[in-house]
């Protein structure tokens, strides 16, 4: 208990406050900004030197850097400038930061915060790490400019951000409930990093740290770490903006503890931002031998990796060591390759195996760099056969969608007729299968069953009429006619036939209409052309032209008029009331086939007359 005073009258405490913090508190800053104009306009230069000579030295530099700035001799010559700020002003530039910046850790420690989010009421709510950490790099953007003067300085938070973050992971991960928790990570932004490396840099330099110490002191935090991780780019920028002797020392040292703990896993992981710093410092200091063996060691995860190693042999002729460095670089590239034996250029086209795959531009121009490489390397070695297989292959790669070429392609280089006709048919295979239809509307594929394959189609017959120059057009004519006339015209009996219908169809509506069908309704339903693309729909459709008979698209279209009713979904079918899709078929059904609408029609007002839902959707598309 604090002690009772034995003088019981009041005790008179008098505190006089500063003219300048009195005028502080009673004015705005505009006020105060032309208060200051004033005074100055009327102050002599003597009374102004009096008055500096009175405050600290800073603040003095500061106001005369601000009254009497430094004239330049040409004023175009003049570079814009920061407005000059006492350290006092940074200081509390510094503090207000901090005090913003715990303020968001503060909310993102509290169980039903700001960063706790529930988008909808019947969802669970889940910790939003990106918001958080947008809000951070806010603060952190602003911070970047004063870390060096705060850290030189002693500004408050010595202890740094590395220290800062990890307390605000471990006050997040206590404040917020278990059975939310943080299961995406809180991935940082480049600011934040950024000033955290600034600060490790300049306390490295204070304790006379190199730069290989300065990256170790960043590994240990990334391993304290549990949640949160660095911006991988702002790493690799900040180390290659180092001076070159720090750099070199890194290189040495990482070079020395490959094989601890620390390093071993990242150095050897070619997506790991040190691994990425690692190999660019190695070349750069590093002689040409040991950054190539290094490089070869990670082939198996970065398979255009092995393409300046293959550059470098070709370079000193060293063809045979070359064609060893492209098979592993090919086996890395085709690692998800089913077959287990290695690919030959002479019985698989690679553009054909590569497009089972996705892979950008880029990688297509280094597929076929790898490929001129490889033919570069067996024409030295006398591998003639090899060397055309390769042709193919690399022509493969810009004409693969162009028939034309393709087939011109076949005809005049010479290889084997078995290397030919391995690629030949690799490169047809890849063109049926492309273009078989396998996209069809889920309301078809559940009620219609239409998933049994089918084998043999139009398209290989009109592949084997092409080739076959003296019965082709017989031959196409032939084939595809048989078809349509043996064509069921039970949904239930066509299956696969039913998208290889629906590709003939559109084709030869595209050809006869460019695309605008006499019949807009059946086209957009029953056909759904965008359903049907490929890459290579222009020489499809040429060759078509060409082969098939003058009359097909009427014939075609007369199936089509004769067994549509036989294809429209049934409303029984139907899920959850919803007929759309059956008033769209009757829709098409009535626009191709008016006798066979009106009939089923009737049908559907006596089967189906009191599923409103139905007629309502029938009505809304003017449907009787």
């Amino acid at each position: 208990m604090p002690k009772k005073r034995e003088n019981n009258s009041p005790v008179k405490v008098t505190t006089q406050a500063s003219l300048g913090s009195r005028i502080f508190e009673a004015l705005t800053l505009s006020e105060i900004s032309q208060l200051l104009d004033q005074l100055f306009a009327v102050v002599s230069k003597e009374q102004q030197s009096l008055v500096f000579s009175k405050l600290k030295p800073d603040t003095k530099a500061v106001l005369t850097q601000i009254i009497s700035p430094p004239q330049t001799i040409e004023k175009s010559e003049q570079t814009p400038k920061t407005q000059p700020t006492s350290l006092d002003k940074l200081a509390q530039s510094w503090s207000e930061l901090w005090r913003e910046w715990n303020e968001i850790i503060c909310f993102a420690s509290q169980e039903e915060g700001k960063y706790i989010v529930q988008e909808r009421h019947w969802e669970e709510p889940y910790f939003d790490n990106c918001t958080l950490v947008e809000d951070l790099e806010i603060i952190a953007q602003k911070m970047k400019p004063l870390v060096k003067t705060g850290f030189e300085n002693g500004f408050s938070y010595n202890d740094g951000f590395a220290v800062n973050l990890l307390e605000a992971e471990s006050d997040i991960s206590d404040g917020i409930p278990d059975w939310i928790g943080i299961h995406d990570g809180i991935h940082l932004e480049a600011a934040i990093t950024d000033c955290l490396l600034e600060w490790e840099w300049l306390l490295a330099q204070k304790q006379g740290l190199d730069g290989f110490k300065f990256a170790e002191n960043i590994r240990k935090w990334e391993e304290k770490f549990v949640h949160i991780s660095l911006d991988s780019d702002a790493i690799i920028n900040f180390c290659c903006d180092l001076p070159d002797v720090q750099k070199q020392l890194m290189l040495a040292g990482m070079t020395a503890n490959k094989e601890s703990y620390l390093w071993k896993y990242i150095l050897e992981n070619t997506h790991s931002h040190w691994h990425m710093f690692y190999m660019e410092t190695m070349q750069s200091f590093a002689t040409p031998e040991i950054y190539l063996s290094s490089l070869r060691a990670t082939i198996p995860q970065k398979w255009e990796n092995g393409l300046p190693i293959t550059e470098d042999l070709l370079t000193k002729q060293e063809y045979q060591e070359a064609c060893a460095v492209i098979q592993e670089t090919l086996d890395s590239l085709l690692r998800n390759k089913q077959e287990n034996h290695p690919w030959i250029p002479e019985e698989e086209l690679l553009f054909v195996i590569m497009d089972r795959f996705s892979y950008g531009y880029g990688n297509q121009e280094n597929i076929k760099t790898l490929l001129r490489y490889y033919q570069q390397a067996v024409r030295e070695l006398g591998e003639i056969e090899r060397v055309n297989a390769l042709e193919i292959q690399c022509l493969t790669f810009e004409s693969c969608y162009d028939w034309a070429k393709m087939l011109e392609i076949f005809a005049l280089i010479p290889v084997s007729e078995n290397t030919r006709q391995a690629l030949f048919n690799s490169w047809r295979d890849s063109i049926i299968k492309r273009g078989k239809p396998y996209r069809q509307s889920t309301f078809y594929a559940l009620h219609f069953h239409t998933d049994k394959a089918v084998d043999i189609w139009w398209l290989h017959w009109l592949l084997d009429s092409i080739t076959n120059q003296e019965t082709g057009h017989t031959l196409f004519e032939q084939r595809i006619t048989e078809w349509l006339t043996n064509l069921p015209g039970d949904k239930t009996q066509l299956d696969g036939e039913y998208g290889v219908l629906r590709l003939l169809t559109k084709d030869l509506t595209d050809i006869k209409y460019q695309e605008k069908s006499p019949y807009p309704k059946f086209y957009r339903v029953v056909i759904v052309p965008n359903q049907a693309s490929t890459p290579d729909d222009v020489s499809r459709r040429k060759y078509l032209q060409e082969y098939a008979p003058s009359d097909l698209w009427e014939t075609v279209m007369d199936y089509w008029k004769r067994n549509l009713h036989n294809f429209v979904p049934k409303p029984e079918m139907s899920q959850n009331s919803d007929y759309t899709t059956n008033a769209e078929w009757m829709s098409a059904l009535k626009e191709l086939a008016p006798q066979n609408y009106q009939k089923l029609l009737s049908e559907w007002k006596v089967n189906h007359q009191r599923r409103r839902n139905l007629w309502k959707a029938m009505g809304n598309l003017g449907l009787k």
